[in-house]
């Protein structure tokens, strides 16, 4: 033991000996954070390329949260290293350090098997429901390269703290303490820099949270979620304003409730019923089914030919969005049009706020009510929500039936082959009308099933049918088990519509097909992806199929469905509602008109959609034509829509003060065209936004050259400022090879300008390169307008010449 002087301060042997073990926690901190970032595609079974600038951006992100975390550290070692000799103290710091390491990684493999960063999220939900996820990751992914993750910088620190222990010198050095001072000075001057210090670089959001450090983005949420938390109810209620510009006089303990004058949009596009009833309706919930790997034009190429073939016969909704980047809020938002409340609608104390839902609506009304989903319910409290809008029949894990397998490959219950054929065996017994729900569950992990070979070998067919890309093709074997489940879910719906057309009912029915969210697991080229759902509304009764334009979202659906059935088919609606829907916008071209929350997770902040305006964070982007946002310096535009999101949140917590959305049910009225709400023409897309700005970009690839041919549009209502149109080409290393730029332009007020550039390629292109186009100031090279980055340009690798 040291002697009794030394336990009043640090000697300077042991403060050498400090600084040199956090020079080596240093350097395992930086060791976990570059395997992180090079193993993270292999652990998440993703085929990326791994560039330097992400490693660097992970390295930095690593030195960060480590200096921010040194008093925290000191602290708690501190008192350790006063009284301690060499080889306890060894053994005290080894121990912190490695708690210290093992939960960074601990976090790390999370966001490798989620797909997302964990942060307060996990505190919403239960520990049973906590251990069903994890009980369904992909843990078979998790070989001798996580176990480097867990024990190399492990490894490292008890080495290094070794070396350090035994080459410690007995001379005193005078610089020591004025360089412990200085670390420690760093690390207090770490936390003026913001979580987020150069992330922004990277172009896509998988590559962001990819190189962040998850230890503090989990710190951040869960300071985020405990700070909004402590907001009282009271104060927040206190606050003036109503909750949206068309709601002044309203009840302020039920500010939700407003007139039903959703207008009937669809009752154009439907027929009359044959034995003049209303129409069955048959929801189906698919499981993670995201925009970007689904439908026409998919992004990343379709892997759902059945719903591609179906797609060609319904409306479908190209720029639809889930209020939800989990499940947790689907089936109130999705038949209820509710707020999303604190945690999910569902997750408030029983009994649950009485509403006008779907079923509930339509029970009253005749119909009979059943739901499908081969988990269990109890889920984010599904089963409670179904009870209380009084579906008769709920059929889930707990009440599946016999003769039917569990799978064994999951924790979730039965795979989706399974729900299908115990949804066809009770087709025959439905009685018109009726509102039948199914939900399904295999396009979540783990991703396996039984016969998943078959459909392995079905996905190695399809993509050469789609014939992407070289590198795109590469991804997807890279995810085959998540490739082929999404092939495997679309083929088990393809069953279902097999059997629904053989019944007698089919005829009258009208079909709804749409995604909780995006899954996670295929990487995320931009935020909104997470909420870029399609949706499908197929019927026998349809006159013509269309392709909608209009951004829409889950909360949208009960409001123009339910005027149609009262416009259309006789069926009445409420007089009142508490719905956040305003209905479907069914405008053939890109347009946004409507407003309405969204949120993440179950703790995160709730985002805002305010016609073509997004915050989120504080941060205000514009959503542009191809579902894309653009981040925007526009402090009116932000405080306006921060206004509406205030209301918002104002509502919700009225909703939580006094558990209630209506003082009492409404009576339902018939569909009176006279009192629906009359709503402006769309704006266009191209005069939505001010400044300048790159709307529609073709790329033609040639042997040498690429012919590129972009509009650029003023949204002003005054003249631009000159710029030159830029084209900047980007390699598979984010590097840049090449640009060209035309003469300089001035668009007048609301003018767009085809422009026509090419643009050279260096020798020997080849593989997945991308392209830059913006708006560029003649003066200083900036860009001075919106512009369209990273896009995709796939060049082909030169096959090499057999020998004669």
């Amino acid at each position: 033991m040291l002697p009794s002087s030394h336990a009043n301060a640090i000697e300077p042997r042991q403060r050498h000996w400090l600084l040199r073990a956090l020079l080596v926690l240093l350097g395992a901190q930086l060791s976990l954070s570059l395997l992180a970032a090079w193993t993270g595609p292999a652990l998440a079974g993703q085929q990326q390329v791994v560039t330097l600038e992400l490693l660097g951006i992970a390295l930095w992100q690593g030195l960060w949260v480590l200096l921010r975390s040194l008093p925290l550290l000191l602290l708690l070692l501190w008192p350790l290293l006063r009284v301690l000799g060499p080889r306890r103290r060894w053994w005290a710091f080894a121990s912190v350090g490695t708690l210290w390491l093992l939960l960074q990684a601990a976090l790390e493999l999370f966001f490798q098997q989620a797909g997302n960063p964990l942060g307060a999220d996990l505190f919403g939900y239960s520990w049973q429901e906590v251990t069903t996820t994890l009980a369904g990751a992909q843990v078979d992914r998790l070989p001798g390269v996580a176990l480097l993750l867990w024990l190399l910088p492990c490894l490292l620190l008890w080495l290094g703290l070794r070396w350090a222990l035994h080459h410690t010198p007995a001379g005193y050095a005078p610089r020591r303490r004025t360089t412990l001072g200085a670390v420690l000075g760093a690390s207090l001057l770490a936390w003026l820099v913001p979580l987020s210090a150069g992330l922004a670089w990277l172009p896509e959001q998988a590559l962001r949270e990819q190189a962040c450090n998850k230890l503090a983005w989990f710190a951040a949420d869960l300071w985020r979620w405990q700070q909004r938390s402590l907001l009282p109810v009271a104060q927040a209620q206190a606050q003036a304003g109503p909750v949206d510009a068309d709601s002044a006089g309203r009840d302020p303990q039920h500010p939700f409730v407003h007139p039903e004058r959703t207008p009937d949009v669809l009752g154009t596009h439907f027929a009359d019923t044959s034995d003049g009833r209303a129409p069955n309706i048959v929801l189906i919930l698919v499981e993670g089914l995201g925009r970007s790997f689904s439908g026409p034009e998919a992004p990343l190429g379709s892997f759902t030919p059945f719903l591609d073939e179906l797609a060609a016969q319904s409306l479908y909704f190209d720029n639809f969005l889930a209020n939800q980047g989990r499940t947790f809020a689907v089936l109130p938002s999705l038949l209820g049009s509710l707020p999303l409340a604190e945690e999910g609608f569902s997750a408030l104390q029983p009994p649950l706020p009485e509403h006008p839902g779907l079923y509930r609506l339509l029970g009253g009304q005749g119909y009979q009510g059943v739901f499908y989903n081969g988990t269990d319910t109890a889920f984010d409290n599904e089963r409670g929500y179904l009870q209380s809008q009084g579906v008769e029949r709920i059929i889930d894990l707990t009440n599946f039936g016999p003769g039917y397998e569990r799978n064994p490959y999951s924790q979730w219950g039965y795979a989706d082959a399974e729900l299908v054929s115990r949804v066809i065996a009770d087709l025959p017994q439905l009685q018109p009308p009726f509102v039948l729900g199914m939900q399904t569950i295999s396009m979540h992990t783990s991703y396996r099933f039984p016969g998943q070979a078959h459909w392995r070998q079905r996905l190695d067919a399809h993509l050469r049918q789609l014939q992407l890309p070289a590198s795109r093709q590469q991804a997807v074997q890279a995810q085959a088990d998540i490739y082929s489940t999404i092939l495997y879910t679309d083929g088990q719906l393809q069953r279902f519509f097999a059997a629904a057309r053989q019944q007698p009912w089919h005829a009258n029915t009208i079909y709804l097909i749409t995604g909780d969210h995006r899954l996670p697991e295929i990487p995320i080229g931009e935020h909104i992806e997470r909420y870029h759902v399609p949706l499908l509304i197929h019927s026998p009764l349809l006159r013509q199929p269309a392709r909608i334009g209009g951004v829409s979202s889950h909360l949208d659906v009960l409001p123009s469905l339910m005027a149609l059935l009262s416009a259309r088919y006789g069926l009445q609606r409420p007089a009142q509602t508490p719905w956040l829907g305003r209905g479907l916008d069914l405008s053939p071209e890109f347009s946004s008109t409507g407003h309405f929350p969204l949120k993440q997770t179950k703790t995160s902040a709730e985002e805002y959609l305010d016609g073509r305006w997004w915050l989120r964070d504080g941060q205000l982007y514009a959503l542009e034509k191809g579902m894309r946002l653009t981040a925007m310096d526009d402090p009116a535009a932000r405080a306006q829509v921060q206004a509406r999101l205030d209301a918002y949140q104002r509502g919700n917590h009225a909703l939580l003060q006094h558990h209630r959305l209506m003082a009492a049910p409404s009576p339902l009225q018939a569909y009176d065209p006279a009192q629906v709400e009359q709503r402006p023409e769309p704006v266009p897309a191209s005069q939505a936004l001010p400044g300048l700005g790159v709307e529609d970009v073709s790329l033609q690839p040639g042997p040498a050259t690429v012919r590129l041919q972009a509009t650029f549009i003023n949204g002003d209502a005054t003249a631009s400022a000159w710029f030159v149109p830029l084209a900047v080409l980007v390699d598979e290393q984010g590097n840049e090879r090449g640009e060209v730029s035309g003469p300089a332009l001035q668009l007048p007020a609301r003018q767009r300008q085809r422009v026509h550039l090419v643009l050279p390629l260096p020798p020997g292109a080849a593989g997945s390169w991308s392209v830059s186009v913006r708006p560029s100031d003649p003066q200083t090279g900036r860009a001075n307008g919106r512009g369209r980055y990273r896009l995709a340009l796939e060049l082909p690798v030169p096959t090499p010449e057999k020998a004669p």
